[in-house]
């Protein structure tokens, strides 16, 4: 699993690159950004110049950083055998509450930590997340 991780994390920032060298060069030809984002900035990787931001200094939740956190303390559970892909995982009222992205579990619904591994990766389930983050600590 932590193979699968790097390489979507390697992924995304490979991907990354080229399009930071497009807004350079967009940038440098004093195009405009359009940009919905509520707060984004663009470096160039190899100088680390600022080459656009807009609320760049803004304090906003972390979201989905703080699930790729998750899913590297879930596999380290699974890896040192803490936990293993097969335990059951009852939910809690407290993972029902989580709003945002879900997988709309219901109270007591019992799945194993691989599906809901899956659906934290996949769908970005919060509701998932919390049930296994309640089940490893």
């Amino acid at each position: 699993m932590k193979k699968v991780i790097s390489i979507l994390l390697s992924l995304a920032i490979f991907l990354a690159a080229p399009l930071s060298c497009y807004a350079e060069g967009e940038a440098s030809t004093g195009a405009e950004i359009e940009d919905f984002s509520k707060s984004s900035i663009l470096m160039c990787s190899d100088t680390g110049e600022i080459i656009y931001e807009k609320n760049a200094y803004e304090h906003l939740s972390p979201a989905s950083v703080t699930k790729v956190m998750s899913i590297l303390l879930i596999l380290e559970a699974i890896e040192s055998g803490k936990i293993s892909l097969d335990d059951e995982v009852s939910t809690s009222e407290n993972a029902v509450a989580m709003g945002g992205s879900q997988i709309w579990l219901e109270q007591g619904e019992i799945m194993t930590v691989d599906d809901l591994f899956k659906a934290v990766v996949i769908a970005s389930a919060n509701d998932a997340c919390t049930a296994l983050a309640e089940h490893i600590a």
